[in-house]
Formats: C-alpha cells, structure tokens, sequence
C-alpha cells in the first residue's frame, strides 16, 4: 500500500459520526424543488419546542432522497411530524448569510411501531 492509500484509509476510520437528535417539528411554509444534482428536495421553515423548554423556537429544516420518502406522506403545513436529523451548516451565498439547518434523515417510530413491523416482516 502507499502512503498516500495508508493516508486516506487513516482519514475515512477517523472520521467523526454526526449525531442524530429526534425532534417534533411543525412545517410552516414547505418548498418543493430539485438540487442541483437533480434529486427531489422539501425546505421549510419548521417549529419546535427544545427539550425542557416551553418555548417554541423556528429552525430551516430540509428532507430528500430516502428521509423525504418516509416523511412524505405525513408533511403537511400544521401537522405535526416526529423525525430524526443532524444539524449541518447552509453555505452563504451572495443573497444570504450561513445560517445552521436541520437535516432530516428519517421518520421517527414509537418502540411499539417498530415491535409490530418487526412482527410482520417474520
């Protein structure tokens, strides 16, 4: 093996796990696109209360690919959905500052859900 393989071997075993925090969120205003490699997109601005807190805060959340699959069904404006995500960082551009959104990566499911599909699929 080179150096340079030994190098990036080193870097992918390294590499640091985001973690996921399960949230409640409700979807005000949802935009419908496609990124700029073609894959369906949803944004919205979404509300959510933070844990041991009665204050309703608002975050950027977006969705797509295989998380937009699961939450599709239930998005609509006002309806409340318990999802999964990781919190990354939207580049600036000439019309907006950085700002951090909300990656959704999943639909949340109640250990009962889960126990009864579990059932199902043997």
């Amino acid at each position: 093996m080179t150096n340079a393989a030994n190098t990036s071997v080193a870097n992918v075993a390294n590499a640091k796990r985001q973690t996921t925090y399960p949230r409640l969120v409700t979807p005000k205003t949802i935009k419908e696109g496609k990124n700029k490699n073609g894959t369906e997109l949803v944004s919205f601005i979404g509300e959510y209360k933070s844990r041991g807190s009665d204050k309703v805060r608002t975050m950027f959340h977006s969705a797509s690919g295989c998380a937009l699959d699961a939450i599709r069904a239930t998005l609509k404006e006002g309806q409340p959905i318990r999802v999964f995500g990781v919190f990354d960082e939207m580049p600036a551009d000439g019309e907006r500052r950085a700002k951090q959104i909300f990656r959704i990566i999943g639909k949340s499911l109640s250990r009962e859900q889960v126990a009864e599909e579990m059932q199902q699929a043997a």
